[in-house]
């Protein structure tokens, strides 16, 4: 028994601490956000309708704070469409890196 060696452990992290895994570098698809941010945009304003379809429904149950949720959602989207627009900007003029946030 005291031949034994120690057998070598075959899990992830230990073969990226010895080095034998090795990752891909892999770049961002959308860089500046502004289709993600406009597509929850068009689902919270399709979700207004939606939900101003029922609003009587709603009403009854108590649960019309529903349609401010809404438009909450919509007018974050467009404070965040705001953001990314000067960020996408700030990035291609130079003035700060692509990782910067």
């Amino acid at each position: 028994m005291a031949d034994e060696k120690p057998s070598k452990r075959n899990d992830p992290t230990s073969q990226l601490a010895r080095g034998e895994l090795v990752h891909a570098e892999v770049k961002p698809l959308d860089l500046s956000g502004i289709p993600s941010v406009i597509t929850g945009i068009v689902a919270w304003t399709v979700a207004f309708f939606v939900v101003l379809i029922f609003r009587d429904e709603l009403k009854e149950n108590g649960l019309e704070w529903w349609l401010w949720v809404t438009v909450a959602g919509a007018g974050l989207g467009l404070i965040g469409l705001v953001y990314c627009r000067r960020r996408w900007s700030a990035i291609q003029a130079g003035h700060r890196s692509p990782t910067e946030d």
